[in-house]
């Protein structure tokens, strides 16, 4: 059903906007008029037709966040389990949501249920905002009757995950900052104050020192049009490493060189295996058959050499073979992971030890960041310091040598 944007004037003169969905433009009209509204403005929503014909932008511009997300399902959850029916319960988490993108795609999906699809169904319609884990976890409940669990144990999913995200940003972005300030300042010095010096020394015929020569000919780069030619062959340069890295056997080399790397490797590797668990753990409780689990999950972890294993995973298990046995080859599982998989198999309790792996192992990512966040922050001031006092050095030989003759 079609979905109008509307600004419109209440019975008070005061203004309203919002979205609605209609068959068709006069029925809008009708359905505001009712409500007491007399509308300004209306016109259809073009999402739906720009995500079909442009997807990869319109992920980019009709975002949806995962926090809002979890807000939803957890909302949803309550409402049912307080006994709402499911038409009912949508109508007051959509009068909830703020983000205008997110109640589209929930009056969308609203509708798919009066017309009689299952609200898993109406969900798989959603990839960008529902990936396959919310269709699979609410088909498994709808059909034991138990989905506003489903729904509710979705919530801390997205919950645990987000909690995990906002660690490592928290922690990147003090690098980030202090990368830029530094890029900053050295640009400055460059660009700005090592020039007007730089003619000093021209104007004096001073005799210049290695290291004042080489931070001129850096000066000059900077200031010169070969700075432009290199920030374009630059960006060329990211360009078609960003398509290498798209096509499977560059992202497979890329990832295995991340996965190399001393500090970063381990970290994403405990992420993965992070996100791998705790997917893991919330479908195998919720009794989706592990295999089908495997499947989802291969999806979920968005890592190309890791999904690979996944699904290789489940063809071992179709062939007779335990989950523990079949991951033993896996070069992002480790020993720890394996030990209390084979130790969940021997007690059939699978799901709760994949559990504790993941509160181990968010655990473990969160310390990890939290010290590579702290020694880096030494490091970038030391770097920074480095840099200012090279310019300096450069700056100030010069000036004493000059200072020396004078005098004599």
């Amino acid at each position: 059903m079609p979905i109008f944007h509307y600004q419109a004037l209440d019975r008070k003169g005061r203004k309203n906007k919002g979205i609605i969905d209609a068959p068709h433009l006069t029925s809008a009209r009708s359905i505001l008029r009712g409500r007491g509204l007399y509308p300004r403005s209306l016109k259809q929503d073009a999402e739906k037709r720009e995500r079909e014909l442009f997807p990869a932008l319109t992920r980019l511009l009709y975002s949806v966040s995962r926090r809002d997300v979890a807000f939803f399902a957890r909302r949803l959850g309550t409402l049912l389990e307080a006994g709402l029916p499911l038409d009912r319960s949508l109508a007051n988490v959509l009068v909830q949501t703020e983000n205008d993108y997110l109640k589209k795609a929930l009056i969308e999906i609203r509708s798919d249920i009066v017309e009689g699809d299952t609200l898993s169904v109406a969900m798989q319609k959603h990839p960008s905002i529902f990936p396959p884990v919310y269709h699979h976890l609410v088909s498994v409940g709808e059909k034991t009757g138990t989905y506003e669990k489903s729904l509710l144990r979705l919530a801390e999913l997205e919950e645990s995950n987000e909690k995990l995200r906002s660690k490592i940003v928290s922690a990147s972005i003090y690098p980030v900052i202090m990368l830029f300030l530094l890029g900053g300042i050295l640009a400055f010095l460059l660009a700005v104050v090592f020039p007007q010096v730089k003619q000093l020394f021209l104007e004096l015929d001073a005799e210049l020192p290695l290291i004042t020569k080489i931070v001129i000919g850096i000066s000059d780069l900077v200031t010169s049009q070969w700075s432009i030619l290199l920030i374009v062959a630059a960006g060329i340069a990211v360009y078609f490493f960003l398509q290498w890295k798209k096509k499977s056997p560059g992202r497979e080399k890329w990832e295995k060189f991340v996965l190399g790397l001393p500090i970063l490797g381990i970290l994403v590797q405990k992420v993965l295996i992070a996100r791998f668990s705790r997917n893991l753990g919330v479908m195998l409780e919720s009794r989706v058959p592990l295999i089908a689990a495997l499947q989802v999950v291969a999806k979920v972890v968005r890592h190309h050499i890791f999904s690979a294993e996944i699904l290789d995973v489940t063809e071992k298990l179709k062939e007779g073979k335990s989950l523990s046995e079949s991951f033993q080859k896996s070069s992002i599982l480790n020993i720890m992971v394996l030990g209390m998989l084979s130790a969940g198999e021997s007690s059939d309790t699978v799901p709760l030890m994949v559990s504790k792996v993941a509160e181990v192992t968010e655990r473990d990512v969160e310390t990890s960041v939290e010290r590579a966040s702290t020694l880096l922050e030494p490091i970038m001031i030391m770097v920074m310091g480095l840099m200012i006092v090279i310019i300096m050095t450069a700056i100030l030989l010069p000036m004493y040598s000059l200072t020396n003759q004078l005098q004599f």
